[in-house]
């Protein structure tokens, strides 16, 4: 199943062409220093392990890798989207996220967006990605549900990908997601006046990257449970609060707020309250 990325390995941060060079540019300010090469987290044994190749329609080819349970029959499959950190897809297998939901009874599939990781840099289609995994999910498992386990950027962007009329996710859980981009970048002095400044040049492209604006589409057989903590000062209990009151009128979004969990670290640092309620979101009728 799938194709080695024998190419991607050592290549991560490589654009896939001269037409990308100015887009890399523009995306130093935000995450040059993530964009490094990748290793496999420590402590993590590759076996089971299956690597591949996805391309989206952001024009990048996406590194994956894919992991099937062990139980049978299998309850679905969860796609992975990551926190920005160099971690990237490692994230959801260094923090423990993989081996709860193989042990759960779904397979689990975790991506580098473009320009993170192993995946090529391309453009700032992030939701393209979200929505090519998710497809590949489909393909791949016919039959199953396919759900998204996002946290932070990848929340983000999934979030974003409501808009799209190809979204193939059945469920998202969402954690650490902000209403809108200066709601996180607010935080970094820099970045922030370069948003600012590109928001009166192209406006139109932040309000393509807006959660706010994208939960106003939520489709009506998509469920999705939004997690912050007030433990996190990133993206407080007020971002999740924002996103709830911006839903259509009758959508099936629920909160999970915890007490006391950093950024995106809610199995972490609350796994007794997270964790209950992420696998009983993914499994309940």
């Amino acid at each position: 199943m799938g194709e080695v990325l024998a190419h991607a390995r050592n290549h991560s941060t490589q654009p896939a062409g001269k037409a990308w060079f100015w887009h890399r540019q523009l995306k130093k300010p935000f995450f040059g220093r993530f964009m490094k090469p990748w290793r496999w987290p420590a402590g993590v044994p590759e076996q089971g392990w299956q690597r591949l190749s996805i391309l989206s329609d952001s024009h990048a080819r996406l590194s994956a890798v894919l992991q099937c349970t062990p139980v049978q029959p299998a309850r679905g499959v969860v796609v992975c989207a990551h926190p920005m950190g160099l971690a990237c897809k490692g994230f959801w297998l260094r923090q423990g996220h993989a081996e709860a939901l193989l042990a759960a009874g779904f397979h689990v599939l975790a991506f580098d967006f473009n320009g993170f990781g192993e995946s090529e840099c391309t453009n700032f289609d992030w939701a393209a990605d979200v929505v090519a995994v998710g497809q590949e999910a489909r393909r791949r498992f016919p039959g199953l549900p396919v759900h998204a386990l996002s946290a932070s950027f990848g929340a983000m962007h999934t979030l974003n990908a409501l808009t799209r009329p190809d979204f193939p996710f059945d469920r998202v859980v969402a954690e650490g997601v902000p209403a809108t981009l200066p709601d996180f970048w607010r935080h970094y002095p820099l970045p922030y006046a370069f948003l600012r400044a590109s928001q009166l040049v192209a406006p139109q492209i932040e309000r393509r990257m807006r959660p706010e604006l994208a939960i106003t589409q939520l489709p009506a057989p998509v469920r999705l449970l939004l997690v912050h903590s007030r433990g996190d000062r990133w993206t407080p209990v007020a971002q999740g609060e924002r996103l709830l009151r911006a839903a259509p009128a009758g959508a099936a979004v629920e909160q999970l707020t915890l007490e006391r969990a950093d950024h995106t670290h809610g199995l972490r640092d609350e796994r007794d309250t997270y964790w209950p309620a992420v696998e009983r979101f993914f499994t309940a009728d």
